[in-house]
């Protein structure tokens, strides 16, 4: 017992050298998710009550006096037979925030405010110039945004692009995965029923025209191609902010093993040892028997406020 204590003590301590960086990086992220004002790349501000002085939102009437002026203007203009009532119960705004936009001086400024508190941030994104719209590929067929076949605009089969028909494969991705659920529903023990195939993965692949080269886009479900020169630039630019924030919420395996997929794996190796982290943890206080009486209270206040405030966060979610 006593070396298998051991085991798990070096076990706990390598294993948190080795997940270091993430357990930072989980750290860092959770933080910049809870604060989205913190190391912001954009202008931000926050702001609490004063700022609204003088204006409309200085002063709120309560929810329940605007559900009593609700119910009372109802009466007014319908004259029911039985006059309406505020019923018994909570009355509340269905969430705290009120959000706006302003376009001015080539940015965009949004301005979140808390109805309840009086409290808010704003922040300003400057605006992108407008860029020129890419070349047109020679060989595309069908309407494009960016260079991808329009979903909706071409799913009749109209082509439109005139004088150019969309492109139909014989039995295309669509159809193949409309043909294959119901075999998929029965041998998975679930109910058949009318299936929509709603979208599939389009093909992306290169082509060779005039001595250019292009990246061509084919959607199977509209017949439409589109493409842009493959020297272009995405025109998504990633922050810093924004890189550690996706890679906060980066999750599943990819059908290759590329550096998603080899993500996904810390992902769930940082999920397994987190827990190992707990269970070695209680493991290593139970070995000490000074710290067990007063361990083993301060697990019960953990239970008890970790359970009680679950169920108190599951009824403000569902409420």
């Amino acid at each position: 017992m006593k070396r298998f204590a051991h085991l798990i003590r070096r076990a706990h301590l390598y294993l948190g050298l080795l997940l270091f960086p993430w357990a930072i990086l989980y750290g860092v992220t959770s933080f910049l998710f809870n604060h989205p004002a913190a190391f912001s790349d954009q202008p931000t501000r926050t702001f609490g009550k004063e700022v609204l002085v003088g204006t409309p939102l200085e002063s709120l009437p309560s929810p329940t006096e605007q559900a009593e002026r609700v119910v009372k203007l109802l009466n007014d203009t319908q004259q029911p037979a039985t006059p309406y009532a505020l019923g018994v119960g909570e009355v509340k705004y269905n969430r705290e925030f009120a959000f706006a936009t302003v376009n001015a001086d080539g940015q965009t400024v949004s301005v979140l405010i808390d109805v309840k508190n009086g409290s808010g941030t704003v922040r300003s994104t400057p605006d992108k110039p407008k860029a020129e719209p890419p070349p047109k590929a020679p060989f595309a067929v069908g309407s494009s945004d960016r260079g991808r076949p329009s979903r909706s605009e071409n799913a009749g089969g109209t082509p439109a692009v005139p004088g150019k028909e969309a492109i139909r494969l014989d039995n295309p991705l669509h159809e193949r995965v409309k043909v294959a659920i119901p075999t998929i529903l029965e041998r998975t023990g679930f109910p058949p029923g009318d299936v929509t195939v709603t979208s599939v993965p389009e093909l992306v692949f290169p082509v060779e025209a005039d001595g250019t080269t292009w990246t061509a886009t084919y959607n199977p479900m509209t017949g439409g191609v589109g493409g842009t020169p493959a020297d272009a630039k995405p025109e998504t630019e990633l922050g810093w902010r924004r890189f550690l924030l996706r890679l906060h919420t980066a999750h599943g395996y990819p059908g290759e093993q590329n550096a998603r997929w080899f993500w996904a794996v810390i992902v769930d190796v940082m999920a397994g040892v987190m827990c190992f982290w707990g269970l070695s943890g209680l493991l290593m206080w139970w070995q000490i028997k000074a710290t067990r009486t007063i361990g083993a209270v301060v697990l019960m206040l953990s239970a008890t406020a970790a359970t009680a405030l679950g169920f108190a966060m599951h009824a403000a979610m569902t409420g």
